[in-house]
């Protein structure tokens, strides 16, 4: 089905960011998998996106313009890299905070929505630039249109 996901973060200083997409939702095993495309630079260069969201854990892995592979869990230290035009640099994430709710229903008349919160530090290997902590909240609801 498809379904309008919005993203806001809000990095460390406060900085935030929205997006919105709209994807195709199915269900993962004990959760769903979402699938849309993005333009990340705002260049016209697409990336295909998927996420696996459960009671547990998200998965963010995206393959394009840029590739990554981010896991959030609850205490998990992820190490991945993060694939740019330039090179690959090495991350490692750690999540210190996740929390799940899942109001959502597959019945037609029930629009409901899934929240996802991840609390988290993303450090960059071999980079000047600091540690970075950020706020993630997902909202999907039924597309209506």
């Amino acid at each position: 089905m498809k379904v309008k996901l919005v993203v806001d973060r809000t990095d460390e200083d406060g900085t935030t960011s929205k997006s919105e997409h709209t994807a195709i939702m199915n269900r993962h095993n004990d959760g769903y998998k979402l699938t849309y495309t993005e333009d990340l630079s705002g260049e016209g260069i697409i990336t295909n996106t998927t996420m696996f969201i459960s009671s547990s854990q998200l998965r963010i892995l995206r393959r394009g313009e840029l590739t990554t592979d981010f896991i959030y869990s609850e205490a998990l230290v992820h190490n991945t890299a993060y694939e740019t035009p330039f090179g690959n640099l090495p991350i490692t994430l750690t999540t210190e905070r996740y929390e799940y709710n899942d109001n959502f229903s597959d019945s037609e008349g029930d629009a409901g929505a899934i929240m996802v919160f991840s609390s988290y530090i993303l450090d960059v290997g071999d980079s000047l630039t600091p540690p970075n902590s950020m706020n993630l909240s997902i909202k999907v609801t039924k597309h209506r249109g």
